[in-house]
């Protein structure tokens, strides 16, 4: 695999690069990599560091790299991506869960701010108050701190009572409460189902 850099970034990377040369009439045209003075990528010609010829069109150099390497990094990178959208808000919390493995293990004694998120226990818990943690405050006890994303395996999670808008349900959430099935009715749902703000879901 090649890595096609333009301005010291990598623009792209390619199996077979496409080598061209300035044909007589003017015209670009594809060649042997011996013959060549540039590459085409993506339907743009690029001129090759230290050939002869293209003037005017911007300068790439090719270089050779290891492809799995390369995949790591875009999937190391990717996995990047979605935590700090999840811890953003921008992934809800059932897809979170579904890539639970993409989050780091809650450890202790460890500084965490107010966003983030860790797994622990097999689940993934979402930190609502700045801290350090410790031995006896973990995510699934410690409830002033922690609050639980739901585990997409179960539809139908046990009510919580919320302590605040940080972890108050959303509408369509559902829940189990009192043996039956509930679905929150409201945005930022802090009640209990069957006293307000629920709508109790039947077969």
């Amino acid at each position: 695999m090649y890595q096609i850099i333009k301005a010291g970034a990598v623009l792209a990377l390619t199996e077979t690069p496409n080598y061209v040369k300035t044909h007589e009439n003017g015209c670009f045209v594809l060649c042997r990599e011996d013959e060549a003075e540039g590459i085409a990528y993506n339907g743009e010609v690029f001129h090759l560091l230290g050939t002869l010829g293209m003037e005017g069109l911007e300068t790439v150099t090719l270089t050779e790299t290891d492809a799995g390497k390369e995949i790591e990094k875009i999937d190391q990178a990717g996995s990047i991506t979605f935590v700090t959208l999840a811890e953003a808000g921008s992934i809800d919390a059932e897809t979170a869960g579904e890539h639970a493995a993409l989050f780091e293990a809650w450890v202790y004694p460890k500084a965490y701010k107010a966003g983030q998120i860790r797994r622990h226990s097999g689940l993934i818990y979402r930190c609502i108050l700045d801290h350090t943690s410790q031995v006896d405050w973990t995510p699934d006890t410690a409830v002033s701190l922690w609050v639980s994303i739901a585990d997409p395996a179960e539809e139908w999670p046990e009510w919580s009572q919320p302590v605040g808008a940080h972890d108050a349900y959303a509408a369509s959430d559902k829940v189990s409460r009192g043996g039956k099935h509930w679905v929150s009715d409201v945005a930022g749902n802090v009640w209990e189902p069957g006293v307000y703000g629920w709508t109790e879901a039947t077969e």
